[in-house]
């Protein structure tokens, strides 16, 4: 069964003090995020989408995906649930699971 990818108002909030071509960025994760999870975790197949894609395990549950070194997506996994939480660059990330 495929991981469902769903979205945090946090998400939304994150991403308005993001700039213009971060945003643009986030879009790209988010799309690849999506072709991820429903190829059931083929790297490859999102790869194809965004060639630099990532995706890793920060700390359980959360884990983090990108297309390039700085904008990052936050994701909380819970099951076959995939919540995207906070979006931008690894400074914010840190300091957001600081705080949890």
């Amino acid at each position: 069964m495929p991981l469902c990818l769903y979205y945090r108002p946090s998400l939304k909030r994150s991403i308005k003090k993001l700039g213009s071509e971060q945003k643009k960025i986030v879009a790209l994760i988010l799309e690849a995020l999506s072709t991820y999870y429903s190829s059931g975790c083929d790297l490859s197949k999102a790869k194809e989408a965004e060639p630099g894609f990532f995706y890793k395990q920060i700390r359980r549950p959360y884990y983090e995906a990108g297309i390039e070194r700085n904008t990052r997506v936050l994701i909380l996994r819970e099951g076959q649930k995939c919540i995207a939480v906070l979006a931008g660059n690894h400074n914010q990330i840190k300091q957001f699971l600081a705080g949890i």
